[in-house]
């Protein structure tokens, strides 16, 4: 009986937090101030109420502003998936590495990454990170992708075991 080896790896890769989300809490935190404020004001006996579930609200958006990738290369298979408040979790991109078209780190002035792309996905730690890789992919249906990710030394020798010379700068 021949024998296979089969490669599995999982990574978590969590995304650093960037302006936007900061400026997410900021606004909360104001709204959330301007919120008791305003009940405080208007009613008192509620109070406790409106500030329970202001402070609820708050807790939520804080928690949910927390955003990781999950890399699961399986066999030539990658899934991506996106986790919101280390709970929710979506898969956001599936690809086979017969699919890639080329795969390489990204460079200082992104030249090589001009044309079209029907998605554009960034499931990097940041734009700024070091090690940053993107992929180009092509669909069966003809829709070209292209997406950013950190990924391990690991990882990286499992693409270049499907890719070989499609792989460029490993």
């Amino acid at each position: 009986m021949k024998r296979t080896n089969d490669i599995f790896i999982e990574e978590l890769i969590r995304r650093g937090r960037g302006s936007k989300e900061s400026m997410a809490k900021l606004g909360a935190v104001f709204l959330a101030l301007v919120l008791i404020l305003i009940a405080f004001k208007f009613t008192k006996i509620f109070f406790p109420f409106f500030f329970a579930v202001i402070c609820i609200l708050l807790f939520f958006t804080f928690k949910y502003t927390v955003k990781e990738f999950e890399y699961s290369f399986i066999n030539g298979e990658l899934d991506i998936d996106a986790i919101w408040g280390m709970r929710k979790r979506k898969t956001v991109f599936s690809v086979s590495c017969k699919e890639i078209k080329i795969m390489a780190p990204v460079s200082d002035d992104g030249s090589e990454l001009s044309g079209e792309y029907s998605l554009n996905l960034d499931a990097s730690i940041s734009k700024k990170s070091k090690d940053r890789w993107y992929f180009i992919c092509e669909k069966a249906d003809g829709s070209r992708s292209i997406v950013y990710l950190n990924p391990s030394e690991r990882l990286k020798n499992a693409f270049k075991t499907y890719l070989g010379v499609r792989m460029r700068g490993h």
